[in-house]
């Protein structure tokens, strides 16, 4: 009794967690000079960046339109270096609609009914933009829909390309 115990929790110790790990999307914002990072969905701003720079996010968890993200957040282009988020003890919080990312390397079968690769694929136009908005992750899935908002399905996290300067391969 006391062997199956110990198995048990070593188990529990090594199961993937059921949030995002190393899940990553740029922040595209058209409107106004500073996009706002609140403390809770719909809540309080807590922070603001600059429209004009880049910045790669971390996405720990989705609640409704809102994905709550790491409090260090990458700078790319002139000012690169990571910035620390503060001010908040409730966690960072950004509209799903200021999120995006590309597809890395050949799109075909990048999106999923499910988000298992056993899942049929998501029949896509090849002339379909390739740049995504998240919608709720599901361990190292991300539900997806297309900017242009005809396609939705999963895509795993190693068809993400969410470097805002240049393509991934």
């Amino acid at each position: 009794m006391k062997k199956i115990f110990l198995l048990l929790m070593v188990a529990i110790l090594f199961l993937p967690a059921m949030s995002a790990k190393d899940i990553y999307a740029y922040i595209v914002d058209n409107d106004g000079p500073v996009t706002n990072i609140r403390n809770a969905p719909n809540g309080k701003v807590v922070a603001t960046l600059l429209t004009k720079e880049s910045f790669v996010v971390e996405l720990l968890r989705a609640k409704g339109d809102w994905f709550q993200i790491d409090d260090e957040i990458e700078r790319y282009g002139d000012n690169e270096g990571e910035i620390e988020l503060e001010g908040s003890e409730t966690g960072y919080w950004i509209h799903n609609s200021l999120l995006m990312f590309t597809v890395a390397g050949d799109p075909t079968g990048c999106l999923r009914t499910k988000p298992s690769r056993k899942s049929r694929a998501v029949k896509m136009s090849p002339s379909t933009e390739m740049s995504f908005r998240p919608i709720d992750i599901q361990g190292n899935w991300v539900k997806v829909v297309t900017t242009d908002g005809n396609y939705t399905g999963w895509m795993h996290k190693s068809k993400i390309c969410y470097n805002p300067l240049t393509t991934c391969p």
